[in-house]
């Protein structure tokens, strides 16, 4: 894999030369208030909830029915 610097290729030496400017305040803080709001973890569907309580019951169940015949 070849490293790419941006005397060898036109593009990024057209980015590099553009100036660096920090973003606005409010755009600063309306882009943050958005990807917090996406990272929010939203509440389950409680049909969702029992059907993973359910899952796990009937498995740690029938792994205690396999021990028990076991012996």
């Amino acid at each position: 894999m070849t490293s790419t610097r941006p005397d060898d290729d036109p593009v990024l030496a057209r980015l590099a030369a553009l100036p660096g400017e920090t973003p606005a305040r409010d755009l600063t803080a309306r882009i943050r208030a958005a990807s917090l709001a996406q990272l929010r973890p939203r509440p389950l569907h409680p049909v969702f909830t029992l059907l993973v309580a359910g899952s796990a019951l009937g498995y740690l169940l029938s792994a205690l029915r396999f021990t028990l015949g076991l012996f």
